[in-house]
């Protein structure tokens, strides 16, 4: 996706001040939607693919600079980004594959999928020193799946001249194994420095163990139902798969509805902090799913909290309104919605328990 094309993208109102403040800092967001993926549906499923990614920071903490060693970018990623990786490297595929153009190095580090994900680290080598906020232009592609992807990208700088990055994608389909293609083709900090180049890789990653739950459980409220599908279990994480349905009598005046889950615990008192991966599907039906770190194994309830959020179609055609637009100062849209007849809502369903025991 070219920085000109981001004005294009429908984005919720509630991500207007996250989204200025990530492009501030040099976050990297991405949604991609591959050849014949979501064609038909990507309307009504492009807010909440965008709304599902994660992206990590590469604002570049001083603490990155103080790391020692970079064989483990996953630690550093679970320190001091979002996410948590800590476990990772165990179950990680060791790629160590290098290329080198301009004057640039680049590493491919390790490799991991859950059935869900991949996730890709590398380390950057430069002859010269780049500067802290770089961006690097990347792409993934998986041999066979034409389906959509959404997922984050990151890099930071360590030591002079050396920086750590990571690439995460999320696909709509399960491999044992993928043939995956990743691709860096520019360098820049959108100023005065400008690297075009050609680093390209080929592996093969299969897919980590996985025992999965069907919980098939639900709960509805004002007429959207959400339902925890299955949950994934790795060596070193969980995945929740969660689905929403709104019918057509629900939905109708808003631009769309999605659901995120407002908070993840066990009936141990532990609480999951984890992220979405976006989703799919159409404006009555989408899929989700969101990774968390592993469930305590004498846990034997998840107490999950869904949340739907509809939203309304801004005067531009472009703009989409969240709630959260209700709380701000924003009068001319305010009273765009007031003339309109429908505010945008949020509407907090009962928690959905799931017995894993």
């Amino acid at each position: 996706m070219n920085y000109k094309d981001l004005d294009k993208i429908k984005v919720s109102s509630r991500l207007d001040d996250t989204i200025r403040f990530a492009i501030e800092e040099g976050y990297s967001k991405r949604a991609k939607t591959k050849k014949r993926g979501l064609k038909k549906h990507i309307a009504a499923a492009a807010a909440a693919l965008i709304i599902g990614t994660t992206a990590f920071g590469m604002a570049f903490p001083t603490q990155a600079k103080e790391i020692p060693i970079i064989g483990n970018v996953f630690a550093y990623l679970s320190e001091y980004a979002h996410g948590n990786y800590a476990e990772y490297k165990d179950f990680s595929k060791s790629l160590d594959m290098a290329c080198e153009d301009k004057d640039v190095k680049i590493t491919l580090n390790d490799a991991i999928y859950d059935g869900t994900t991949v996730m890709v680290t590398y380390t950057l080598e430069s002859e010269k020193d780049l500067g802290d906020d770089i961006y690097i232009r990347d792409d993934l592609d998986i041999k066979g799946y034409f389906g959509g992807m959404t997922g984050s990208s990151g890099i930071y700088k360590v030591n002079e001249n050396t920086y750590i990055g990571f690439m995460r994608m999320t696909m709509d389909k399960v491999f044992d194994e993928l043939d995956v293609r990743l691709k860096f083709d520019n360098i820049t900090n959108h100023k005065d420095l400008d690297i075009k180049g050609k680093w390209a890789f080929n592996f093969n990653i299969k897919k980590t163990d996985t025992d999965i739950l069907v919980a098939n459980k639900g709960v509805t409220k004002d007429g959207a139902t959400v339902k925890i599908d299955k949950i994934t279990f790795t060596p070193m994480s969980t995945i929740i798969h969660y689905s929403q349905q709104v019918p057509e009598e629900a939905i109708k005046g808003y631009f769309g509805a999605y659901t995120s889950l407002v908070e993840v615990k066990d009936d141990l008192g532990n609480v999951y902090s984890g992220e979405g991966n976006g989703g799919s599907g159409t404006k009555n039906l989408m899929k989700f799913s969101s990774t968390y770190g592993k469930i305590d194994k004498d846990a034997t309830k998840l107490i999950i909290t869904p949340k739907v959020e509809f939203e309304v179609l801004g005067e531009d055609g472009h703009r989409i309104i969240g709630p959260s637009i209700l709380k701000s100062d924003e009068k001319e849209v305010l009273d765009y919605l007031k003339q309109k007849g429908t505010l945008p809502k949020e509407v907090f369903l009962d928690d959905i328990v799931i017995d894993l025991k």
